[in-house]
């Protein structure tokens, strides 16, 4: 009896021995995936904090609207442009 008994108790420890090296294994690949995650959240982190500042520098809507006007002659949707000439500046 204490024969079975050992060997149940064998038993036991090499399967509890067994399922102490898989949850090991499964944690430090947790922990690797862990370390990759929180390091593409950094990079990531750093992207956007960049972006916002990227973003911030740039002018308003009213700079826009000014420079589009004066440097490329563009006008609102609504609006109508007239030239005017002079006609003396034609004759001569």
């Amino acid at each position: 009896m204490s024969r079975i008994i050992g060997i149940v108790i064998a038993a036991l420890l090499a399967y509890s021995l067994v399922r102490f090296c898989v949850v090991k294994s499964m944690l430090e690949e947790a922990e690797n995936a862990r370390r990759t995650l929180s390091s593409e959240v950094q990079t990531l982190r750093e992207e956007s904090d960049a972006l916002a500042r990227e973003l911030n520098s740039w002018p308003d809507d009213r700079e826009i609207e000014k420079l589009a006007r004066e440097r490329l002659g563009l006008v609102m949707p609504d609006e109508t442009i007239f030239y005017f000439t002079n006609a003396e500046d034609k004759e001569g």
